[in-house]
């Protein structure tokens, strides 16, 4: 079986060797295969990688099944719904709007849709474009996730939601990703072209660049060759993603594709097809303000990270799939994944890919063996305190399964590997648990991501 797979990698890199051999020299494919495989196995990814330079494809995998109903792997080329990919698009559509002269984005979004409330008078189309309306996100519904996610919502059902809302804080004083505040902007775009969203999308940019595989999902298409959406719980086992209606995320993450039209879509920036080099410019201008969470910048419809090397990037997470796109307009190269998966660490893989495609420092994850799960298993239950900031762990026993929970984080199984060492599949990260001469567990050694925390058994 190694015969085999090493047989198969070294055609694989002899053929792109030949068809563009100053590119594949520039990547480490069989470390890139590795990867594929270790994630697949250990975080369970399932999905397709595709790194370019320029319009040459140099790796292109799919792995897993895009039907466990019916035994069906997946093939490269398959449609996955993008989600809050969904933005860029949208972004790009409002600049090509203002570049028309149909809207002024320093323009006032109640211009255009007037049924908007009057305390939003004063948000304007650039701080919904960059997410500094003081809009919340799509949980700042009232029972959106338990109830109205589900259900198709109008219109005017949507505006009068988005109306019931409070400003977070004052327009323009800080940054707060909002979905809500793209559906506002695709409204706006049917406002001033009278036209839907989706014809708008198709005539504007899908048609121009020939992304036959890319359209609008409204839950009730049959779309050839979609994927079916999978949810990962406890780290490793799937179940079929909950059910979520789409009318909601008009512009902000409605949209399905292919990694290969996603490639036409970076590939489009640079060239003169959709915008000037003037436009482009301001469309990927770092914002004043920065994610609470980084410190890079939004732009329209796209994260902007300026540091070595220059990226600009965009995630999506839905039930059912996760998926993640970037460019790097220096070197021409773009990396593309997508996963009919959800919660998987979308972004940690994206950064493990880069360090791989740019040469950084990068060592591949190992697939841990689960040893035999000890008697007494109970032991190990409780709650921990850092010495370090005073977190609360608690390692919490269900049944004969043990799951680790890191303060309001949700809790992942943890599996024995070796004397009283348990490991993380999806998350990377081992516990190394203390006894006393009684046996007795007294704290423990958390481990990951270079970093290591000592934890002390709280009093009972």
């Amino acid at each position: 079986m190694k015969t085999s797979k090493s047989l198969i990698l070294l055609i694989l890199i002899f053929y792109l060797g030949e068809k563009s051999q100053a590119q594949s020299s520039e990547f480490n494919l069989s470390t890139l295969e590795t990867y594929l495989d270790v994630i697949h196995k250990k975080k369970s990814f399932n999905g397709e990688i595709l790194i370019s330079k320029g319009k040459d494809i140099v790796f292109q995998k799919a792995v897993g099944m895009t039907s466990f109903e019916n035994d069906l792997p997946l093939e490269n080329g398959a449609k996955y719904r993008i989600a809050s990919i969904t933005k860029t698009f949208t972004g790009i559509l409002i600049a090509i709007a203002h570049q028309e002269q149909k809207l002024n984005v320093y323009d006032r979004a109640s211009n255009y849709l007037i049924e908007l409330s009057p305390k939003f008078k004063d948000i304007t189309i650039l701080q919904l474009l960059k997410h500094t309306s003081g809009l919340p996100h799509n949980e700042g519904i009232k029972d959106y996730w338990q109830f109205k996610s589900k259900l198709h919502i109008t219109p005017e059902q949507a505006i009068e939601e988005i109306n019931s809302l409070d400003l977070l804080f004052e327009p323009d004083s800080k940054m707060k990703y909002s979905s809500l505040g793209y559906y506002l902007l695709a409204s706006i775009l049917e406002s001033i072209y009278k036209s839907d969203f989706e014809d708008i999308l198709q005539d504007k940019i899908l048609s121009k660049l020939q992304m036959t595989e890319t359209g609008i999902d409204d839950n009730l298409k049959i779309i050839p060759n979609i994927t079916s959406g999978y949810h990962l719980i406890n780290d490793d086992s799937l179940v079929v993603a909950p059910f979520r209606n789409y009318s909601m995320l008009k512009g902000a993450g409605d949209m399905y594709s292919t990694s290969t039209d996603l490639l036409k879509w970076n590939n489009s920036f640079g060239s003169d097809k959709l915008l000037t080099q003037k436009t482009q410019n301001i469309v990927f201008e770092k914002s004043e303000h920065s994610m609470q969470k980084n410190d890079d910048g939004y732009g329209y419809g796209w994260y902007l990270n300026f540091d070595a090397p220059t990226k600009y990037y965009h995630g999506g997470g839905t039930w059912g799939y996760s998926t993640f796109t970037s460019m790097y307009p220096d070197s021409q190269i773009s990396i593309i994944i997508l996963s009919n998966v959800s919660t998987l660490p979308i972004s940690n893989i994206a950064s493990d890919v880069e360090k791989i495609v740019f040469g950084k420092p990068f060592q591949v994850p190992t697939i841990e063996e689960v040893s035999v799960k000890p008697e007494n298993i109970g032991i190990y239950s409780g709650k921990f305190i850092a010495d370090e900031n005073q977190m609360v762990l608690s390692i919490i026993k269900v049944q004969n399964s043990l799951f680790a929970k890191l303060g309001g984080n949700p809790p992942f199984e943890i599996y024995p590997k070796d004397n009283h060492q348990f490991f993380g599949k999806k998350v990377e990260i081992e516990f190394t648990f203390k006894l006393n001469e009684s046996n007795f567990v007294t704290g423990l050694l958390a481990e990951g991501m270079g970093k290591s925390f000592q934890f002390r058994k709280a009093d009972k």
